[in-house]
């Protein structure tokens, strides 16, 4: 069976590994249909701290784990410690530069996540958001398709990407959205030195409340058949767009 996350398994190494706060779990993972006084701590406990459950069949627990002995639970373990909204803000002021932040709403691939981390921290992005759902967390397989990229760049996850998105206007960021309807192309704008640009996930796109939150939304022009690029692919374009047009 294939293992695409590192992390723990079995009821009493998730609930200690819970209770103590040793290691940094990013979601837990628990077999559909299975209770018990085990299962209800691990799921009292996940709610307490924020942490997303997903309840899905044992044949996903056993991919995921690498081992049917995983008793129907599965904590992914980040690779990297998360940071805060203002851990990069503050980053920004350290350089002596205006914020360049990415916003990621919903990209769930963990293979699209590494390569957007790759190229957001080539480009000079101070840091990127992600929603605690509808997204892929920091994973070894995310970790290792940033190609290393992930030690170098602040990554913080929020419960609420609009309300995010209207604190940083309150800070003086400008924000923009990345959607194939969108007002003005990418490359014909003057970007202010103050952003944030808001791309969403693999086939769904912005949300609609996320939508109505940014300042302005921009589109890349396709020119053959295809209606749409990759994520990694669209965020690559766009960024060093926005690093040209910001660099003196």
């Amino acid at each position: 069976m294939s293992k695409d996350s590192e992390g723990l398994f079995g009821i009493n190494t998730l609930i200690e590994a819970l209770r103590s706060g040793s290691r940094d779990l990013d979601k837990v993972y628990v077999a559909r249909g299975l209770h018990g006084k085990g299962i209800d701590e691990i799921v009292r406990i996940c709610k307490s701290h924020g942490i997303y459950i997903h309840f899905e069949s044992r044949e996903v627990i056993d991919r995921l784990s690498g081992t049917a002995k995983n008793q129907g639970v599965f904590g992914v373990v980040a690779a990297k410690e998360y940071s805060s909204v203002e851990d990069i803000l503050e980053l920004s002021k350290k350089r002596n530069e205006k914020p360049f932040i990415l916003i990621l709403d919903g990209v769930e691939d963990p293979r699209n996540f590494g390569a957007i981390i790759r190229t957001a921290e080539g480009a000079g992005v101070h840091g990127i958001i992600i929603p605690k759902h509808r997204s892929s967390g920091l994973t070894d397989v995310v970790a290792r398709t940033s190609a290393g990229a992930i030690e170098y760049i602040h990554i913080a996850k929020v419960t609420n990407i609009a309300q995010t998105i209207d604190w940083l206007k309150g800070q003086g960021v400008w924000i923009y959205g990345l959607d194939m309807d969108g007002d003005k192309e990418y490359d014909k704008i003057d970007y202010p030195e103050s952003l944030a640009i808001v791309i969403g996930g693999e086939g769904k796109g912005i949300r609609e409340l996320v939508r109505k939150a940014c300042d302005e939304i921009v589109r890349i022009p396709l020119f053959g058949k295809v209606s749409s690029l990759n994520v990694s692919v669209a965020a690559g374009v766009i960024l060093f767009e926005m690093t040209k047009k910001r660099r003196p």
